[in-house]
């Protein structure tokens, strides 16, 4: 999971892995459509085609999340948030990650995206999106060290759906303006499932590693901030973030509303996990949220 907007950090999410599910549209972890596949009697005469799907959508909504500060704080931040999404052919924008319109395929993110690949196995797609950076007052810990300036990140993921719902993905994420935000990415893995016919769900295990660059600016103590604040220098290397586990659910209440929600836990790793920053290094995660949607698929 890469830094995210300064009003709502990822860390407080309490891991990437909890956005990522069939129901908030996060990540590799989309569920299974809503009225999906359902077991009906074989029908006296042969159907007729399916009408092609609409190749516009828009999904508006909010969320509200709990979770650490950022990855390794001790105090739990609150965040209650609007989302806005549309979407034409292979082209989305997003305003946050936890929004998607029906019938996109592939990863919903947050910012400007566009498919790559798109078949009955494969996704790939090539996005666009702020990173708004990190203030050192948003949590106490981070007093003394100075903002993490906001950048452009060029985001690229791919995903692979196997038979029986198992779906697994992976990502990488770049500074485009080299203001320290490095690179970052991800692997995961994990399985949808639909409960009823309205209720789908989703668990899913993810993997999170940053280059050096990423690790100094999130997880460093520069000498400067040092002398700033009671931390000793720590100059981490490349290597392992963070490794998330999330359950995930969502509710279709008919004419386009649906409710999200979902849980999640994790655990720093690797340099990440030995910053003098760290206060914690298991962390958690709760969102809940209601988007109605119109057009897609």
């Amino acid at each position: 999971m890469t830094p995210a907007p300064r009003s709502c950090p990822p860390w407080r999410l309490g891991g990437a892995a909890l956005l990522a599910w069939p129901l908030m549209p996060s990540a590799w972890a989309q569920g299974l459509p809503p009225g999906g596949p359902t077991v009906e009697p074989a029908p006296e005469s042969a159907p007729e085609p399916a009408p092609p799907p609409r190749r516009w959508g828009v999904a508006i909504g909010a969320v509200g999340t709990a979770g650490p500060e950022f990855a390794g704080a001790s105090r739990i931040g609150f965040n209650l948030q609007p989302g806005l999404a549309l979407r034409w052919g292979r082209v989305s924008l997003a305003s946050r990650s936890a929004f998607a319109v029906r019938g996109e395929g592939g990863p919903p993110l947050g910012g400007l995206r566009v498919e790559l690949v798109r078949s009955e196995r494969w996704r790939s797609s090539l996005g666009l999106r702020w990173d708004s950076g990190r203030d050192e007052d948003s949590a106490t810990e981070l007093e003394g060290l100075g903002d993490v300036r906001g950048t452009l990140r060029a985001r690229l993921a791919l995903g692979y759906r196997f038979d029986g719902g198992w779906r697994a993905g992976a990502s990488l994420t770049s500074d485009l303006l080299g203001r320290g935000g490095g690179w970052a990415g991800e692997l995961s893995g994990g399985r949808d499932l639909r409960l009823s016919a309205r209720t789908s769900a989703g668990a899913s295990l993810s993997l999170g590693y940053g280059g050096r660059r990423w690790q100094q600016t999130y997880y460093g103590i520069s000498p400067e901030q040092s002398a700033r604040t009671a931390y000793p220098v720590y100059t981490p290397g490349a290597g392992l973030r963070d490794l998330g586990f999330g359950l995930s659910a969502r509710t279709e209440l008919g004419e386009g509303w649906a409710l999200f929600y979902g849980a999640s836990v994790s655990r720093l790793v690797g340099p990440s996990a030995a910053s003098p920053l760290v206060r914690e290094r298991k962390g958690w995660g709760l969102s809940a949220g209601v988007v109605k949607r119109w057009g897609g698929s």
